[in-house]
């Protein structure tokens, strides 16, 4: 999980801006704070998304004293009202784990996944990113979506 640093900005009679000073392009807004900091985690998990998307790698992010020491980022930081820490999950390669749980809690778990039609893996793994972003306030990115290459035989019966 890695946090990237945004700032929040709010001149009188205007909305709530925030930035990403690691991040060029992406930054959100709204009338309220919480509305902009919401928007801000949308534009952070589309931009992780297209950076996936396009085969990149999304930057390290710096630490605050980091960014304080690029004097850009020092001037963009005394215009803000607040900085705030955004946690960002990318979701990867799929691991096979070993854990421990009720039995009970089991057994309700693997009624409402048959109920539901999905395997018990992937309602864990919705749950924990549900916690995350619950819990964490993380923004939880997608994978990049692969492309399938064909085999020659299948290339040859097209």
């Amino acid at each position: 999980m890695r946090t990237y640093i945004a700032y929040i900005y709010k001149d009188p009679n205007s909305s709530f801006g925030v930035s990403f000073p690691d991040l060029p392009g992406c930054y959100g807004t709204g009338e309220t704070y919480d509305e902009a900091i919401e928007n801000a985690k949308i534009s952070l998990r589309e931009y992780a998304n297209a950076v996936g998307e396009d085969g990149g790698n999304m930057p390290e992010p710096r630490t605050h004293g980091d960014l304080l020491a690029d004097t850009k980022v020092a001037i963009e930081f005394d215009k803000a009202a607040y900085a705030v820490e955004v946690p960002l999950v990318t979701v990867g390669v799929r691991r096979r784990v070993n854990l421990s749980i009720d039995d009970r809690v089991l057994a309700a778990i693997d009624r409402a996944c048959h109920v539901a039609n999905i395997s018990r893996s992937a309602m864990l793994a919705e749950a924990a990113k549900e916690w995350l972003r619950d819990h964490m306030g993380a923004v939880v990115a997608d994978a990049p979506k692969k492309k399938r290459r064909r085999s020659k035989r299948a290339l040859a019966h097209a």
